[in-house]
């Protein structure tokens, strides 16, 4: 599977998975991105010992923790609004009980919430929960602040 390493990949309205960079598993959130520069980021993260979901504006370019996007949506097939996908996938379920490694379980769920909402096609969740790991996988030299982050068009997402 090519990496295309490359901005042209990037297309600012666009939707991506998002690989940032920590111990164990990447994170995994999604990101609207607005510019090259920002987008919002809807996640969820660790909080007094449970899981709390997240919407809010997240610096791309220059992040030290940020290391991959994957294209699920691009502007051209239409616009998805910052409200839209946080309406949407904030509707996603989240056990606050779970294990280190709930944000990608979550991540998909919230796709497949946007792919119901008419938002994203969606060829597989269980596909492109693969697509991500091994994309994610070798891109830890991307998670630096004078590197942009590997971008990606996914293959599970039309």
């Amino acid at each position: 599977m090519a990496r295309d390493t490359c901005r042209w990949t990037f297309t600012s309205g666009s939707l991506f998975i998002a690989g940032f960079a920590q111990a164990g598993k990447p994170h995994a959130g999604l990101v609207l991105s607005i510019t090259s520069n920002k987008g919002y980021i809807t996640h969820i993260h660790a909080k007094s010992g449970s899981w709390a979901y997240e919407f809010r504006k997240q610096c791309i370019s220059q992040s030290l923790s940020l290391m991959t996007l994957l294209k699920i949506h691009d502007i051209s097939a239409g616009a998805i609004t910052p409200e839209q996908l946080d309406a949407t996938a904030s509707k996603a379920t989240v056990n606050p009980d779970s294990p280190t490694g709930e944000c990608l379980d979550w991540m998909m769920r919230a796709v497949e919430a946007l792919h119901l909402e008419g938002l994203v096609k969606l060829v597989s969740v269980d596909d492109l929960a693969q697509e991500f790991s091994i994309f994610t996988g070798g891109n830890h030299s991307f998670a630096k602040k004078d590197k942009f982050p590997n971008v990606k068009t996914s293959e599970k997402c039309t």
